[in-house]
């Protein structure tokens, strides 16, 4: 993937021309066309995923949980997992860009160069949690009063 590309994801423009050099050749994008799924517990189930453009809808266990957009961040290596269930899906809303590390790239970044996969990771940090208001509210109990 080209590093300059890196820079416009959106916690990756702080990262140096030479961090972004470096990390690059882990990369690769993916482009999802509208409804199709992304298994966090299949083929991305070992990889950090980074939303580059497009939203996605997040289901775990059946029900929608969330939403992601450009920004955040994803799979089992990123630093905050979307959703506590090991089956979640992400499903393309519309055209949805994604920029994967495999665990053998990262891997392999680490051993080549430890402070920039800290640095990548590092960045990955900074993606928010599932905003509130991008989260679907919690059933209420059975006979609890609307206020």
């Amino acid at each position: 993937m080209e590093f300059l590309r890196l820079a416009t994801l959106t916690y990756l423009g702080s990262l140096s021309v030479r961090e972004l050099a470096a990390i690059a050749p882990y990369a690769q994008e993916l482009m999802l066309p509208a409804g199709r799924r992304v298994l966090l517990d299949g083929p991305f189930a070992q990889e950090l995923v980074l939303v580059a453009t497009g939203r996605g809808s997040v289901r775990c266990a059946g029900e929608t949980v969330g939403e992601l957009g450009p920004g955040d961040v994803f799979g089992t290596l990123a630093p905050r997992r979307v959703a506590a269930y090991p089956t979640a899906t992400v499903t393309a809303l519309g055209v949805l860009r994604l920029v994967t590390f495999s665990t053998r790239g990262l891997r392999e970044l680490g051993r080549v160069a430890p402070d920039v996969l800290r640095t990548l990771l590092a960045a990955c940090e900074q993606a928010p949690d599932l905003p509130a208001k991008r989260r679907r509210p919690a059933a209420a109990p059975a006979g609890a009063a609307a206020a």
